[in-house]
């Protein structure tokens, strides 16, 4: 598994640094794509659709969950990312730590799959998921992580995503008060 991983891997990383612009763009995919994912929580959020502000607030709690998952896996084991072991070129800059899941691919797989659950925002999400496996790639692409990292970090979104549209009813009463308490969330809790 291990010796596709590194494949894999090389199979992408190795356009990396050759084409300026497509360093560029797949750069920028690779470090903007969470906050581009943020802004669009938040602009569900503060649309006043209920339906989209459950969805908003659900894909927040999806990715609470993602991270912490995410964070205890890389905590109990520990994987090299691949400049640590001297393998492709290494267009961003980050930290030696786990590189297994991804947790920036968690953190927007988790958005993009909560979205898939409502119907309202299903062709925004279909979107985000294609989005989400580009910047997965571009992630393996700028040499910070592996194809099974990202695999790993979609797996986990799925995960926590179905745990929390399972749980959704039991939520209701934090969505309450956190539509009490935002400002200009644009609608009043109901009872």
């Amino acid at each position: 598994m291990e010796q596709f991983n590194q494949s894999a891997f090389l199979l992408i990383n190795q356009y990396a640094g050759k084409n300026s612009v497509l360093d560029y763009i797949l750069i920028s995919i690779a470090e903007v794509t969470p906050y581009i994912f943020i802004l669009v929580l938040a602009l569900l959020w503060f649309s006043g659709n209920l339906e989209k502000m459950k969805t908003s607030f659900n894909a927040g709690l999806a990715v609470l969950l993602g991270m912490l998952t995410s964070y205890s896996i890389g905590f109990l084991y520990y994987h090299s990312r691949p400049f640590v072991q001297g393998l492709g070129r290494q267009l961003v800059e980050h930290a030696p730590d786990s590189s297994f899941p991804s947790d920036h691919t968690t953190f927007i797989f988790c958005i993009a799959i909560m979205l898939l659950f409502n119907r309202s925002t299903r062709v925004l999400a279909s979107v985000l998921c294609g989005f989400s496996l580009i910047s997965g790639l571009s992630r393996v692409y700028v040499g910070v992580h592996f194809p099974l990292d990202i695999v790993g970090a979609i797996l986990v979104a799925l995960f926590s995503s179905i745990v929390v549209f399972t749980l959704r009813d039991k939520s209701q009463w934090l969505l309450k008060f956190f539509i009490k308490t935002i400002p200009f969330s644009g609608l009043k809790a109901r009872d």
